[in-house]
């Protein structure tokens, strides 16, 4: 019998890494290793987003994290026991994963997908008890897809799928949940709502959450701490606000004409530059002018009277005005998409 590996930790520690490293055994050849020395710490209630370029391993540290990929070397510790050494039952219900591949369940119903989250405590028999039907239905619930229960599974649209998905892994009821790409082939709204919920989820239960996304914005605005992943194998952890202060996030996802902005948060196309331009106003208008004029490749100075090129935003009752003034030449303008053409128009 193998030996029970345990870790001292700060007692919320739910999921840790020690001295990890990833990658893949190659016949006749040396490992590859994508990312190595990787020591972090999930925790109890919070939301890790895991971020990094295309290429850079993400998915492959979620399945090593998961224990479905072993690691070339360290090791990785559930609920302080050696991630190898637990049994995939007893695995299940501890830890629960939803990955980004699209599964075949058949013609089964949306109740019948999550109450397979309830494998690791049924018989064999397969039989849900009154303890799993009440998790069965609390998880839909939680997660807004009540309504869904009896529709098949094939019906749903992508985002109450990834609902019920999540759903399913909720009702394992497990300490940690691990989620590759939970938000990919989402729209917008629907983006907003899983990234809500999920971090509604870590507040309520007290569950320690992963998730690899794509969506930086998102991500910086709901994760308590960022796990970084760079071309190389480099890896960053911090709060999002303190790797976009340090400049880790400018250099992991730096590429020709495309530059990370720290002060919005957001990636920007380089433009040729049109020269300065002065901006007159504030508010909600001046903040969407300003974004335009960018994207033409001006440069936005507030309040530049002194420029020979500027806009004005006069504000009224149930309209915005825009006035465009370049040189002696004056004209106004009723919407952002006027105030381009004519800014193109003098150029």
């Amino acid at each position: 019998m193998a030996l029970v590996e345990r870790s001292a930790g700060d007692g919320n520690e739910v999921l840790v890494a020690e001295a990890l490293s990833i990658g893949y055994m190659q016949p006749r050849h040396a490992p590859l290793v994508i990312s190595e020395g990787i020591s972090v710490a999930l925790r109890k209630g919070e939301l890790v987003c895991l971020l990094g370029p295309n290429g850079a391993g993400k998915s492959t540290l979620i399945r090593t994290l998961a224990g479905m990929q072993r690691p070339l070397a360290g090791r990785t510790l559930l609920l302080g026991e050696c991630m190898q050494h637990i049994s995939p039952r007893n695995r299940a219900r501890h830890l629960s994963v939803v990955l980004t591949e699209r599964v075949d369940v058949g013609a089964l119903s949306a109740s019948d997908l999550v109450a397979l989250g309830r494998y690791p405590y049924t018989a064999w028999t397969g039989r849900l008890s009154a303890t799993d039907e009440k998790a069965v239905r609390w998880a839909m619930t939680i997660l807004g897809a009540a309504p869904l229960a009896q529709r098949r599974v094939e019906e749903l649209s992508d985002g109450e799928r990834q609902k019920v998905m999540i759903a399913r892994a909720l009702a394992q009821e497990p300490a940690v949940m691990i989620l590759d790409e939970p938000t990919a082939f989402l729209d917008l709204p629907r983006r907003v709502d899983i990234m809500g919920t999920l971090r509604r989820l870590a507040r309520e239960t007290g569950q320690a959450i992963l998730l690899s996304t794509h969506d930086l914005d998102l991500a910086l605005r709901s994760a308590d701490t960022v796990w970084l992943l760079a071309q190389g194998g480099a890896f960053h952890i911090g709060a999002p606000e303190d790797l976009v202060l340090n400049g880790a996030f400018q250099a992991a996802f730096e590429m020709d004409g495309i530059e990370f902005d720290p002060c919005s948060g957001s990636f920007r196309l380089h433009h040729p530059s049109a020269g300065e331009i002065g901006l007159h106003g504030d508010g909600v208008p001046a903040l969407w002018t300003r974004r335009a004029l960018e994207r033409e490749g001006f440069s936005a100075k507030q309040n530049g009277e002194q420029l020979p090129l500027a806009v004005a935003i006069e504000g009224h009752t149930n309209q915005t005005l825009w006035h465009v003034r370049s040189g002696a030449y004056q004209q106004t303008c009723e919407s952002i998409a006027e105030v381009i053409a004519c800014l193109r128009s003098r150029a």
